[in-house]
C-alpha cells in the first residue's frame, strides 16, 4: 500500500526538489548518490538499498551500537542453540506491531526466511549467504529447473517452525549445516523480518507449498515488495522516485517514537552540488568521496566533518577484470576482436594483460593525494583487520617498464603489436572509482598509442545491471561486509562461483584450490594460513586490482547529534539514533 505524503512535507519535498530548501528541524537529509536497486529485502543486495532497508525494516538481533561483533536483541529477546548446533529457537519480543498495524509472530520470521530462500534471486543474498545451511546447496533461482531438482517443499517448510503455532512468540530456524556465524548472518538486511500478511495480500508469495515453485527465481522488481513496505523499523517508507526517498517515523515503533518525524534522501550524482547543499543548510549530512574535497566544506559555518582512525571501513573497492566478456551488441568491446578497435571475450582471461594493467595503477599516489594520506594501501581483497589477511606479500604498482613488458607478452606479441580499445564503467558520481580508472587510462595511454581506453559512469541500477550481464570489460566495484569473516570477501571476489563471479568469469585454480581447502575448515588458525597464500597468488595471477583503503570520515551540519559509526551498516549508523537541536 503505498501512502501519500502530507501536504505540508509534500510542499517540502517539492522546494527540496526545486532549490534545496533550508532542511526542516525535524526532517533529517541525506544527499548522496547510488539510488536503491530495490526495497525488496530478498532482492537487495547493494548498500543504496540497505541504507534505506536497515531503518524500514529489522532483524532478531542488532548490533551493539559501535561493535560489529557484539549483538543485542532486537526483534528477539534472546535465543537458546541445540547442542548440535542446527536448531536456534528464538524467542520474540511481544507487542510488536508492523507499520500496517499487524502484530509481528512466528508466521511473519517463518514466511521471510523461507520467501528469501525460495526466491533465491541471483542478484540477492539469501541463496549466496546462508543456502548451504538452509538448504545444503547454494545454488540460486538463475535456473529454476536446476534449483527444483535440488530443493523440495519439505526442505523449504523446515527453515523455520513455529512450536507455539504460527502466532506464538517462539520460532526455530533449523539448519541442515552448522555455521559459527549464524547470527552476524542474521543480522544483515536479506534477514529483515516482513509483514507477511501485508505481502501476501499485496499480491506476493502466498505461504504455501501449492505456489511456492511458481517463485523461484522470479524478477522481483516486477513484484509488490519492490515498491512497498511495511516492516517494524522506527521509520515507514513513504515515497520513492528515481532521485529521492521519503520516510516518515512510525510513532507506533516499540522502542519509542523517535525524534526526528521525517527522513530525506536525495541522490545527486554531481559532488558540487552536494557540497553547495550541505554549506548552504540544505542537507544534513553528504557523501564526499575523496579527502581531496574537504577543503571546500572544512571550516564552513555550521560543517562539521567527523573522523577518527579507528573508522576503517570493512569494505574493499576493486578495478575488476571480466574473463569472459559478453560481446553481442556491446559497445563497451569497440569491435570485439583484437584488431586495434576492440578486444575479445578472453581479453582478460590472459594473465599478462592482467598484470600489465596492475602495473598501471599507482598505490602508494592514490593514498597520498586521493585520501590525503589518510589510507592503506592493501595487499589482496580483504580488509587488513580480518583473519587471514597477509601483509608481507608485494603489490603491484605502478612501473611503465613492467607493463610493457607484461603487454609484450599477452596474446604471443599481438597485443603490443596491433593494440585495443574497450571502454571501463563505474557508477556515476563515485569519484575515487572513477579517478582509479582514469589514472590507470592516462597511464595506459601513454605507454603505447595504440592502447585506448575509455572511462564511463552509469546510474547505479543500470551500472549493475550492466555488469550483472558480463558485458563490462573492466569495472571499478565495492563489497561492504555482510558479515565479519573473511570468507565474506575471498569468496566474493576470487571463487569461480562467488558472487562478484557472476559479473566477472574468474578463473584462478591456484586461487580456487586455497578456497575449496578453506572452506572445509572451522579452524581460525588454519582458515587463516590458507586465506594468507591467496594473498601471494593473489599478486602472481591478478585477478583484481584492489583499490587502497580510504580511512572514514562523515561530512554532517553541526546541530546533528547522536551520530555513530558502525561499518557494517550501509549508512554507519541507524536513524533512530540521530536528532537535530
Amino acid at each position: 500500500m503505498k501512502r501519500s505524503i502530507t501536504t505540508l512535507f509534500a510542499s517540502t519535498l517539492l522546494l527540496l526538489g526545486v532549490a534545496f530548501a533550508q532542511a526542516p528541524a525535524d526532517t533529517y537529509v541525506f544527499m548522496t548518490f547510488g539510488e536503491p536497486v530495490s526495497m525488496d529485502p530478498a532482492r537487495a543486495y547493494d548498500t543504496g538499498s540497505g541504507g534505506i532497508i536497515e531503518n524500514i525494516y529489522e532483524t532478531l538481533m542488532a548490533y551493539d551500537g559501535q561493535a560489529i561483533d557484539k549483538f543485542v536483541p532486537s526483534l528477539a529477546t534472546g535465543y537458546t542453540v541445540s547442542a548440535d548446533n542446527l536448531h536456534w529457537s528464538f524467542d520474540l519480543r511481544p507487542g510488536v506491531k508492523f507499520h500496517s498495524g499487524n502484530a509481528m509472530t512466528c508466521k511473519d520470521v517463518a514466511w521471510s526466511f523461507k520467501y528469501g530462500a525460495l526466491t533465491a534471486h541471483p542478484e540477492g543474498a539469501t541463496a549466496y549467504l546462508m543456502g548451504n545451511y538452509f538448504l545444503g546447496t547454494d545454488i540460486n533461482g538463475a535456473d529454476p529447473a536446476a534449483f527444483l531438482a535440488q530443493v523440495t517443499w519439505d526442505m523449504i517448510d523446515n527453515i523455520v517452525t513455529c512450536p507455539d503455532g504460527p502466532d506464538g512468540l517462539k520460532a526455530t530456524v533449523n539448519l541442515v549445516n552448522p555455521t559459527p556465524a549464524l547470527i552476524p548472518i542474521l543480522t544483515y538486511t536479506a534477514y529483515s523480518i516482513i509483514d507477511s500478511q501485508f505481502a501476501i495480500a499485496g499480491g506476493a508469495w502466498d505461504g504455501t507449498e501449492a505456489t511456492w515453485e511458481s517463485w523461484v527465481g522470479r524478477d522481483l522488481t516486477a513484484e509488490f515488495l519492490h515498491r512497498n513496505a511495511s516492516g517494524t523499523g522506527a521509520f515507514q517508507l513513504v515515497d520513492w522516485t528515481d532521485d529521492s526517498v521519503v520516510a516518515d517515523a512510525f510513532a507506533d515503533y516499540w522502542g519509542g517514537a523517535p525524534a526526528l518525524k521525517h527522513v530525506v534522501y536525495r541522490y545527486v550524482d554531481e559532488q558540487s552540488t552536494r557540497i553547495l547543499a550541505i554549506q548552504q543548510g540544505d542537507a544534513d549530512r553528504i557523501t564526499l568521496n575523496e579527502r581531496a574535497a574537504l577543503a571546500q566544506v572544512q571550516g564552513a559555518a555550521g560543517v562539521s566533518v567527523l573522523s577518527d582512525p579507528s573508522w576503517l571501513p570493512a569494505s574493499v573497492t576493486s578495478v575488476f577484470f571480466n574473463f569472459d566478456i559478453n560481446t553481442e551488441n556491446n559497445e563497451d568491446v569497440g569491435s570485439g576482436a583484437l584488431d586495434g578497435k576492440g578486444i575479445p571475450s578472453d581479453f582478460f582471461a590472459d594473465v599478462n594483460v592482467r598484470r600489465g594493467f596492475a602495473q598501471l595503477f599507482d598505490q602508494q599516489t592514490f593514498v597520498d593525494q586521493i585520501y590525503q594520506g589518510q589510507g592503506v594501501v592493501i595487499t589482496m581483497g580483504l580488509p587488513p583487520t580480518f583473519l587471514g589477511y597477509n601483509p608481507d606479500v608485494a603489490v603491484r604498482t605502478l612501473d611503465l617498464e613492467a607493463a610493457e613488458q607484461y603487454f609484450r607478452a599477452a596474446f604471443g606479441g599481438e597485443v603490443w603489436e596491433k593494440g585495443f580499445e574497450f571502454t571501463a564503467l563505474y557508477n556515476s558520481g563515485n569519484t575515487i572509482r572513477q579517478t582509479a580508472l582514469e589514472l590507470m587510462k592516462d597511464n595506459l595511454e601513454f605507454l603505447n598509442p595504440k592502447f585506448k581506453m575509455n572511462v564511463r559512469g552509469l546510474p547505479w541500477a543500470d551500472y549493475l545491471a550492466r555488469t550483472a550481464q558480463k558485458m563490462a570489460p573492466m569495472f571499478a566495484l565495492g563489497w561492504a561486509a555482510d558479515y565479519a569473516d573473511p570468507s565474506n570477501f575471498i569468496n566474493t571476489f576470487y571463487d569461480n562461483d562467488g558472487y562478484y563471479s557472476a559479473r566477472t568469469s574468474i578463473n584462478v585454480p591456484d586461487i580456487q584450490e586455497i578456497i575449496d581447502q578453506a572452506d572445509k575448515l572451522s579452524d581460525p588458525e588454519a582458515r587463516g594460513f590458507l586465506y594468507r597464500g591467496i594473498g601471494a597468488a593473489h599478486y602472481d595471477q591478478a585477478p583484481l586490482i584492489a583499490v587502497p583503503i580510504q580511512m572514514d570520515f562523515m561530512v554532517v551540519r553541526s546541530n546533528l547529534q547522536g551520530v555513530y559509526y558502525n561499518t557494517m551498516y550501509s549508512n554507519e549508523f541507524l536513524w533512530k539514533a540521530i536528532s537535530k537541536n
